[in-house]
């Protein structure tokens, strides 16, 4: 098993921005983007990596209604945490979606573990209630932990598997439900809270989006250099660490591999989905 990754290596927004590996794009209007925040950029994060790995108070798993176990990234969770995960999840009579309840990280190097039941894209978007229930899972996740008296929480990418939630819009969900509970203060006890990605497709989708929400803090003059904060040894040493980023999907003892496409038919036009997180959350009769 790999070794564990501390806190202290996970990289912070306010460093990729120094490093250049998050930055505003050319076109985007600057009036309409809330107000750049140091406190906020030093303590969001965004990393490519497995999460069972992360040393932290507590990871988000993206677990299905019964909280039992499944594949993907909700069985590798349960694996590496043990028998115990699912003897705990047993007793919490299953979670209903758009929702979430902790428990116990036992043999991972997390402390807790937080079960969110993210909603099924293709039939809740049908509902008009997709954006509705994956903030739910973000808001009642991020209250948990904060409730627990946990100081840093790390996010699996949920939905974006076989529950189909594109990726790009799942993220904009949950970077907005983050900012929004930043800005009414609910998070001040909170010192990381990490957007943990498994696959390049939402790392990616998470780029493009965090500018949106945490944009970067400019210097008043760039022209000068005592108003520039310049990156320094310690954080180009760490650029240098970044973990790498992980090449095989989680999958459970026995399956075959669960990636696979389909496409489904949205207006004129056809969307296509990758299943990389496929496993991750159960489907029901009706969605196979």
């Amino acid at each position: 098993m790999a070794d564990p990754l501390p806190l202290s290596e996970i990289p912070t927004l306010s460093l990729l921005y120094k490093l250049n590996h998050i930055s505003l794009p050319e076109n985007i209007d600057v009036s309409s983007l809330p107000p750049p925040s140091i406190e906020f950029n030093d303590k969001i994060s965004v990393i490519r990596h497995d999460i069972t790995l992360l040393e932290v108070d507590s990871i988000v798993n993206a677990a299905n209604e019964s909280l039992l176990g499944g594949g993907g990234v909700d069985g590798a969770i349960h694996r590496a945490a043990g028998p115990n995960l699912f003897d705990e999840c047993n007793t919490l009579g299953g979670c209903a979606t758009g929702s979430a309840k902790i428990t116990d990280g036992y043999r991972l190097p997390a402390k807790k573990v937080i079960h969110a039941v993210g909603p099924k894209y293709w039939l809740t978007r049908a509902q008009g209630r997709h954006s509705e229930l994956l903030s739910g899972c973000y808001r009642r996740s991020l209250e948990l932990a904060v409730e627990n008296g946990l100081k840093s929480i790390a996010f699996s990418a949920l939905s974006t598997g076989i529950y189909a939630y594109p990726s790009v819009e799942a993220s904009m969900v949950a970077l907005d439900t983050v900012r929004k509970f930043l800005d009414e203060g609910k998070g001040d006890t909170l010192d990381r809270i990490i957007f943990c990605n498994f696959m390049k497709k939402d790392e990616d989708a998470y780029f493009t989006n965090i500018p949106k929400f945490f944009p970067p803090v400019i210097a008043e003059s760039e022209n000068t250099e005592d108003n520039v904060e310049e990156v320094s040894t310690n954080e180009v040493d760490l650029a240098a660490m970044l973990p790498d980023a992980p090449k095989t999907d989680p999958v459970s003892p026995g399956q075959p591999s669960l990636k696979r496409r389909k496409t489904k038919t949205e207006g004129d036009e056809e969307v296509t989905v990758e299943d990389e997180h496929a496993g991750s959350e159960d489907l029901t009769k009706a969605d196979k």
